[in-house]
Order: structure tokens, then sequence, then C-alpha cells
């Protein structure tokens, strides 16, 4: 099985994101080829949790895939998902996690100090 994203259609405030499903290998089972989903989400929650409008349809795609995941393949589908307040605050989570492990793996930049030889000359420090 094989998702891949089709476009998205604005309506005022609400994307609507197309993805399709299609079956790699021919099954013996009587599954449909194709099958079209589609997922709405309201892009003033994007804003709300400071979310690139760019990371929608990897979200979208998640949430797809985890749905998709935990079905049974056999059994019809539902083609059309709302993305939730809960998706995205599980998104912002691990993106915070991630971001503060990368900023723990970083080494902290040693202050700046012109050599002897410069002509720039940093004013004295008030403390």
């Amino acid at each position: 099985m094989q998702l891949v994203y089709m476009g998205f259609t604005q309506e005022a405030s609400l994307r609507c994101f197309h993805f399709e499903r299609v079956l790699t290998q021919s099954r013996l089972t009587n599954l449909p080829r194709v099958v079209q989903f589609t997922l709405k989400a309201d892009m003033s929650m994007f804003m709300q949790y400071r979310i690139p409008v760019q990371e929608a349809p990897a979200i979208c795609l998640q949430i797809l895939t985890d749905v998709l995941a935990g079905s049974d393949e056999n059994a019809p589908a539902t083609v059309s998902y709302a993305v939730t307040t809960e998706h995205l605050t599980s998104f912002v989570s691990a993106r915070t996690t991630t971001e503060e492990a990368r900023m723990a793996r970083r080494k902290p930049r040693p202050p700046f100090k012109p050599s002897n030889s410069s002509q720039l000359k940093l004013p004295p420090r008030i403390n």
C-alpha cells in the first residue's frame, strides 16, 4: 500500500488535503485498487500552535498512516477525516522534544574575542 499526496483545496479557513491509497501488489481480495482520502484542517489551528503551513501535508500523512495502520485492510475505510487539536498538540510536543535533544547535543560557542592585531575594539562592559 502506498499513500500519494494529490494536493489541497481551500474553502475559507478550511483546507482539504487529498490523498490516494494505491495498492502496490495485486491481491486476491476485492479491495479497490485506488481509494481517495480527504483530511480537513482548520488553518487557524495551525496559526494557534505556530505550525508552518508547509508542515500540514506531512501531519495529515502521519494521521492517515496511523489510522490505516490501526484498521483492518479488508474493512472499508472512512474516506474523510479531520485534523484535531490532539493531533496538533502531539506534533508540537514531538517537535519540541526533538528540538531540545538537538540543542542538548550542540556544543556551546566560545565568546567572541578579537585578536590583538584586529582593528575591532569592543566597548568596555558595564557591570
